[in-house]
């Protein structure tokens, strides 16, 4: 229903506009009329164009809704940098997943859309007669995120090619250790302010050097046929480094489908609590899962894609922080390197989808590659420091990991437009504009601002977390013209489809706006 209230607001709005311009235009008849000043009148539109764009921002924020929250507005021209609208522009907001704005931006300006991520592997041994290995095989990570569906990559796939090059090699058994070695970054998993409850699933999932399926299993139940029947669990990829104990309850049409998982910090075992409606037809529910140390579960899934090329290994998988010695690295081979696809694309996928750990990784390996040490504290110092030298102020930035998940990021609506507008002139905007999502794409807006004048002209990142609503990116005009806007929507109680809502109301206002 709030949602109709506020077309009917912008209805209402519009034609207030209309009736208003008519009855200034007025009927002249027979008077006498007097030549017109065309640049007096062009003006004056301009100025009333602004002014009805104001008001009407305003009366959609003025709404009972947001009486009890802290709304921050900025919206300017790209190309005069002039300010069109502002309500609270230099108020601290928590940005949610719009913090990934700051993070790819200075990825690709500093790293370069080119950057490839890079894990090899390592022989420290000899390949005897009969396909016998006798040593240490170490796969040693660079940061890679890409090793997932979400960036086109079969994980399953993505381990057999390790077996694949040692069975290349005629190795057909290993007698020693495979060893994981992640030190490209440091050994922080979590960032500072996630919430613990965050931590069991997917989207929190722990940081690491060595990275595959999004250091997450994906928790898949199929729904029982009748009441009298349990739930079937699945794990994919699959894997015995994970456990799942199921204590689903069975329930007919009257209930709920709701399937909460939960893993002690520390823990292999996924615990599946709630309920599952059974159903004529089965059905899948999926719930995705943060995995324990992400280096072991790698090396887990390379282990098994041996077993199935039918390579002997009994030793043991080792993190390389739990190796007796140290590796130096000129003394063993390397015999195969995987790199990702090229920084761009991932940035892409990170944008479009609100991909966290890979938005982590970047940080992360921004810090390594440009300041020595790959940690969330040296990764947002170097990016303070880059928004610092193009003009935003960087230390007044509240800035502590790459995708936005910690509440301890603060940041302004206009700090937000200031970095729009920069990557706008930059030689790599559109890279960057590409990046973002748009409405009908796949993507997180993918179903928002269907069917409007918005559909066509906005690119932009979203956030969201409990009480969290964000939106900002650009939007084109009616006229041609490009703007920056950011929407920052901090203490939202009422359900987050509101608060999308009003982000589109005006985002569907200013694709309308023509200063002409």
């Amino acid at each position: 229903m709030l949602i109709t209230g506020y077309a009917v607001l912008l209805a209402f709005i519009t034609v207030l506009h209309t009736t208003t311009a008519v009855a200034q235009t007025g009927v002249t008849g027979a008077r006498e009329t007097k030549p017109v000043n065309v640049d007096s009148v062009k003006r004056v539109s301009r100025i009333s164009a602004i002014k009805e764009l104001r008001d009407d921002i305003n009366a959609l924020a003025s709404a009972p809704e947001w009486s009890s929250a802290n709304l921050g507005v900025s919206v300017i021209s790209v190309e005069t940098s002039e300010q069109i609208f502002a309500s609270d522009p230099d108020k601290y907001f928590t940005p949610a997943s719009v913090q990934k704005l700051f993070t790819t931006a200075a990825a690709l300006c500093l790293l370069g859309p080119q950057y490839r991520f890079a894990t090899s592997i390592y022989l420290d041994g000899d390949i005897l007669p009969g396909g016998k290995f006798d040593g240490n095989i170490i796969i040693r990570g660079g940061a890679d995120p890409s090793n997932s569906a979400a960036f086109g990559v079969n994980p399953e796939e993505y381990a057999e090619q390790f077996a694949s090059v040692l069975d290349s090699l005629g190795i057909q058994s290993i007698r020693g250790t495979i060893i994981g070695d992640d030190d490209f970054l440091d050994d922080l998993e979590y960032g500072s302010g996630w919430a613990w409850d965050d931590l069991s699933y997917a989207y929190a999932a722990q940081v690491g050097g060595l990275n595959i399926a999004d250091n997450s299993v994906s928790v898949k139940v199929v729904t029982p046929l009748t009441v009298n029947d349990i739930a079937t669990v699945r794990i994919a990829p699959p894997t015995d480094y994970v456990r799942v104990v199921s204590a689903l309850r069975t329930v007919d049409s009257t209930g709920v489908t709701d399937v909460r998982p939960t893993r002690e910090l520390r823990s292999h075992i996924v615990d599946l609590v709630g309920t599952v409606v059974a159903k004529p037809v089965a059905d899948t529910v999926t719930v995705n899962v943060s995995v324990e140390n992400p280096t072991i579960f790698f090396l887990n899934l390379v282990r098994d894609a041996l077993v199935k090329r039918g390579i002997r290994f009994r030793g043991a998988l080792i993190d390389v922080d739990d190796w007796h010695e140290q590796i130096v690295y000129d003394s063993v081979v390397r015999v195969a390197t995987f790199t990702s696809q090229p920084l761009s694309q991932i940035i892409s996928t990170v944008n479009h989808t609100s991909h966290n750990l890979a938005a982590e990784c970047i940080l992360k390996t921004i810090g390594k590659e440009s300041g020595g040490e790959g940690s969330f504290a040296k990764g947002a110092e170097v990016v303070r420091a880059w928004m610092q030298n193009i003009g935003i102020a960087g230390n007044t930035v509240n800035l502590v990991d790459g995708s936005g998940l910690s509440r301890f990021n603060l940041t302004t609506p206009r700090q937000v437009c200031m970095l729009l507008n920069y990557m706008y002139h930059h030689e790599l905007k559109n890279t960057f504009i590409a990046s973002l999502a748009a409405p009908g794409e796949n993507g997180t807006l993918k179903r928002r601002m269907m069917g409007t004048r918005a559909e066509k002209s906005v690119h932009a990142k979203t956030g969201s977390m409990n009480n969290v609503s964000t939106l900002a990116g650009y939007v084109t005009t009616k006229d041609g013209e490009q703007l920056a806007f950011a929407i920052l929507m901090n203490n939202v109680v009422v359900p987050m489809a509101m608060a999308h809502n009003f982000q589109d109301l005006i985002c569907m206002r200013l694709a309308s706006f023509a200063r002409k």
